[in-house]
């Protein structure tokens, strides 16, 4: 069984209703199972925060996923193995005035 620690910026706590929570899964699992485990518990409120409007494949411009302190957007980035006390952190990084 592994533990992952998820904190959610603003836009992401407003869904979950949480700023942080512990999430147990039976093995290690992948970027991209942990956000099918998100769209079956919140629905596609979440997967708008997470997927572009214009390229279904690719993730939102404003969205940022920090893993154990390092981003990444890498083209293999849904592949990505999750390891047991894993931090991992979902942000909206907004610009302007």
């Amino acid at each position: 069984m592994i533990q992952l620690n998820l904190y959610y910026g603003p836009a992401f706590s407003a869904i979950t209703k949480k700023v942080k929570e512990s999430l147990h899964f039976d093995k290690e699992i992948t970027i991209k199972e942990l956000l099918e485990y998100y769209n079956n518990r919140f629905g596609q409120k979440f997967n708008d925060l997470v997927w572009s409007k214009k390229e279904p494949r690719d993730f939102h411009d404003q969205l940022v996923i920090i893993i154990n302190g390092q981003t990444y957007r890498g083209e293999n980035f849904l592949n990505t193995l999750l390891k047991d006390g894993d931090d991992l952190s979902f942000l909206y990084v907004y610009f302007g005035g």
